[in-house]
């Protein structure tokens, strides 16, 4: 049973990559540190998806699901608004300020 004062050794620093050792601590102190890593990039998701023609043998409810769950990076995720929150196109989430369309 380790106490909670955990040690952190950083080793290496770029701008977006960092590596360093964690000791001295239990697994909930390392899952906590992991899943507040995870909660602070910024990333957008997939929400509403038309497919025209599926040849596959994977039915488009599956293809739309799966699509969903791939978080996507981008530079201007930190600057777009959640659609329930944007005036500008009242919430409908079809404006290029809480909004991008992939094709």
């Amino acid at each position: 049973s380790y106490q909670r004062f955990p040690r952190i050794k950083i080793c290496e620093v770029k701008p977006n990559f960092m590596k360093f050792e964690l000791r001295d601590t239990d697994s909930c102190i390392a899952n906590a540190l992991r899943r507040l890593m995870i909660a602070e990039v910024p990333t957008i998701a997939i929400d509403l998806i038309e497919i025209e023609g599926n040849s596959s043998v994977l039915n488009d409810e599956f293809i739309s699901h799966r699509l969903g769950l791939l978080p996507l990076t981008s530079e201007r995720a930190m600057s777009m608004r959640f659609s329930r929150d944007c005036d500008a196109c009242d919430g409908d989430g079809q404006c290029e300020y809480c909004s991008v369309e992939l094709n």
